[in-house]
């Protein structure tokens, strides 16, 4: 059958097969694959597990949907405008209060395992470029196979920093632009303590950027090739750039109103590293 490579991401080796997709498969595979048949059971969409192939890659059931992984073509700016950044937030509230009653099977290993106390599991990854849209509106978040033990917080910092973005070389955003859609996201998770989230943000920064380099040094192909694009060195000083600009992004965490706050169903208050 007619193999079709996938254009764009940054760590995947994906192809399409029919209607499965194929990817590399590794010790976390089983423990994500768990992770997905939970989710499948319980009604959330994400990538269905179908097993894995003669040639030991995982196999997962193709979606539909328009990606837009930003290469080689930029993304859309609609995107990562504020209704899609709240969208994306809500989706992984949605997720975290649904994780909470999976149980990991027994000896389960995974890719990434944060430096944190071990709450759920995190996504890791949940970015704009692993969206699936449907008529603009998020339907699906894809690249499950970085998923593994953490806080709901470091998943929360994971992906606002790839949703607002907070990232140091991207000029054009102003900071003050930065720290309104920081709240914003924060406002639509329903997440009420944000004491820590920038030491958290910081610490997730630097970690995944080391995680990144190392995983490099190891010889993963998707790791080498971040490293090719300077990106461990980026987040080093993304993280400088946070401290620099650290009083207007709490000043933004903590300016939402406490009405606001009460109308909120469900707000959460996160744990801390």
């Amino acid at each position: 059958m007619l193999e079709e490579p996938f254009i764009g991401g940054n760590m995947s080796d994906a192809t399409r097969v029919g209607d499965t997709v194929r990817r590399r498969a590794g010790p976390w595979t089983p423990a994500v694959h768990a992770l997905l048949r939970f989710l499948e059971n319980a009604g959330f969409e994400a990538p269905r597990a179908r097993g894995m192939d003669p040639k030991g890659r995982e196999m997962l059931e193709y979606v539909e949907g328009d990606a837009h992984p930003g290469w080689p073509d930029p993304a859309p700016d609609w995107v990562t405008d504020d209704d899609h950044l709240a969208e994306g937030a809500r989706l992984l509230r949605r997720y975290h209060d649904l994780v909470e009653g999976f149980e990991p099977p027994a000896g389960a290993r995974w890719r990434f395992v944060a430096p944190t106390a071990h709450e759920i599991i995190c996504h890791n990854d949940w970015a704009p470029w692993n969206a699936l849209f449907r008529e603009r509106r998020l339907a699906v978040m894809l690249d499950w196979d970085m998923a593994g033990p953490g806080t709901r917080l470091w998943d929360i910092t994971n992906s606002a920093y790839s949703w607002v973005p907070l990232l140091s070389h991207r000029p054009a955003v102003s900071i003050e632009e930065r720290a309104r859609r920081l709240r914003l996201f924060c406002d639509a998770y329903g997440l009420l303590d944000r004491a820590s989230l920038l030491d958290v943000l910081k610490e997730r920064t630097l970690f995944v950027g080391e995680f990144i380099a190392e995983q490099a040094r190891l010889g993963d192909k998707g790791s080498m090739k971040l490293a090719d694009w300077d990106v461990p060195a980026r987040m080093k000083r993304d993280a400088a750039y946070l401290d620099e600009n650290r009083a207007v992004l709490q000043r933004a965490l903590d300016s939402a109103r406490p009405a606001a706050r009460r109308r909120q169903p469900g707000v959460f208050r996160a744990s801390g590293p």
